[in-house]
């Protein structure tokens, strides 16, 4: 089969979203975030991933591949499930040792899949030194060095995931929404927590980046910002050279195109 004519299911499957990728060989057709549901069944994933394809108006019966990079176990399993039984196709799951990957992680199978992904796709684009930022559940720092070996990296809660600790832990402090504060000091407790959470996560991050930096010794390091709330943090991060919103999603088609070969 020609690959032109491969049609590739892509699936980031975080703790919070799945976002799904369908390629027909680099071009992606159809790009789309769903709850991570720990109820969902095989079937309803099948269903669900059928009726995507039609409203995108891809065939589900032309998908002849699947890739799937999970964090989160459950939900990869009930769709590596729903691959074999829906799509007839069985999946490759990606994780830290792939061949051709340098990963210097002391264990490199604790790395999670969507790291994998977004240091090969990083470093196909944009060459290294380079820092991946992943706004997701966690916010993830992820380091490649100029030969594409990956160094290791940094794990702060995410966004979502602080406010909901503050709201939940706390009888008090409401529930925010995630926008960026014009203010400097809040006059009211949600402005205070959402200034907590907002500029406190960028000069965290910026001074993680500025501390990466200079232990590399090096001022030109590439900074890359991908994930669900990248589009609202990257404007204050002016150490970000781009954004790249499928980051993951081109991971996972690479690592696939590169699984043919082992």
């Amino acid at each position: 089969m020609a690959d032109h004519h491969e049609t590739l299911l892509a699936l980031d499957i975080g703790n919070t979203h799945i976002v799904l990728g369908i390629y027909s060989g680099e071009s992606l057709l159809i790009r789309r975030r769903l709850a991570t549901e720990s109820g969902r069944t095989s079937d309803e994933a099948g269903i669900l991933i059928k009726m995507l394809c039609r409203d995108g108006g891809v065939d589900p019966a032309s998908i002849n591949a699947v890739a799937i990079a999970s964090v989160a176990p459950k939900a990869g399993m009930v769709f590596g499930e729903m691959a074999e039984n829906y799509l007839a196709c069985k999946p490759l799951f990606i994780h830290g040792e792939i061949p051709g990957f340098d990963n210097r992680y002391r264990n490199p199978r604790a790395v999670g899949a969507d790291r994998v992904c977004d240091a090969v796709a990083g470093f196909a684009k944009y060459g290294g030194p380079l820092l991946v930022l992943d706004f997701g559940t966690a916010i993830t720092i992820d380091i490649i060095d100029k030969d594409g070996a990956y160094l290791g990296g940094v794990i702060l809660p995410g966004l979502a995931t602080s406010a909901e600790a503050l709201h939940l832990r706390a009888a008090l402090l409401p529930s925010v929404h995630l926008k960026m504060p014009k203010e400097i000091i809040g006059t009211t407790t949600d402005e205070s927590i959402r200034i907590g959470l907002m500029r406190g996560a960028v000069g965290a991050i910026r001074g993680l980046i500025r501390d990466i930096c200079d232990s590399f010794g090096c001022e030109t390091m590439q900074v890359v910002a991908t994930g669900g709330m990248a589009s609202v943090m990257a404007p204050h991060l002016p150490e970000v050279n781009a954004i790249e919103p499928d980051l993951v999603l081109d991971g996972i088609r690479m690592i696939y195109e590169k699984s043919k070969n082992w």
